[in-house]
């Protein structure tokens, strides 16, 4: 009988991490000509005026998709030993992960004359961060109180730590441009977790279910 394996999530949640830090480097980090040089409409590869046009939205809209094939492939990997709490929470996350995708999508796609679909990506990337966080926490929670210490601290950390870093960036605290990093390397750092439980124990699984059948 066919099993699906969720395994392969495990390194595409690993490239998820990678093109989110590569998005999150300032601007001021990569080549000139820096933004502003409007006069510049083939930027040159790697430039800071292509890495705003071109890789920024790429590399955002491409970990969104990641990030949301992973935590969908660890939902139903769990499925079966889900309590209510981690089965509503993993529900949640993956459908706020999916409007913050359909609000990047719409923000990277609209053009200088389109206000009202800027401003729709932002509200919908909003409604997503508000539905994924605590999402995340209660998932986390879940699976702290099922003893797997790896995955609650993954998930649960990742949005207190992010809103810890924000709520210190609202009391008037400045950082240095590649601090700001900080701010997306929970998130990837969460990624790089459970991709690897993804890939570490739907292995063993697998390789429990051959020796049962043999």
């Amino acid at each position: 009988m066919w099993r699906p394996s969720y395994r392969t999530a495990g390194p595409l949640l690993g490239l998820s991490a990678l093109c989110l830090l590569i998005a999150a480097v300032p601007l001021a980090v990569w080549p000139e000509p820096q933004p502003g040089d409007s006069y510049v409409f083939a930027p040159p590869l790697f430039s800071a005026i292509w890495m705003q046009r071109i890789a920024q939205p790429f590399l955002t809209v491409s970990a969104n998709v990641l990030v949301i094939v992973g935590l969908g492939a660890l939902f139903k990997r769990d499925g079966t030993s889900l309590s209510n709490l981690r089965s509503v929470s993993g529900l949640v996350t993956v459908f706020g992960t999916s409007i913050i995708l359909f609000g990047s999508l719409l923000v990277t796609t609209a053009g200088l004359d389109e206000i009202m679909s800027y401003v729709l990506g932002l509200l919908a990337q909003a409604i997503g961060l508000v539905l994924t966080l605590p999402g995340l926490v209660g998932w986390g929670a879940g699976y702290l109180r099922a003893d797997n210490m790896r995955l609650g601290i993954a998930l649960a950390g990742a949005p207190l730590l992010t809103c810890a870093y924000l709520g210190v960036s609202l009391l008037g605290v400045q950082f240095t441009p590649i601090a700001d990093l900080l701010l997306i390397t929970p998130t990837s750092a969460m990624a790089l977790v459970v991709g690897y439980d993804l890939w570490a124990d739907s292995a063993s699984s697998s390789a429990a279910h051959h020796q049962s059948k043999s």
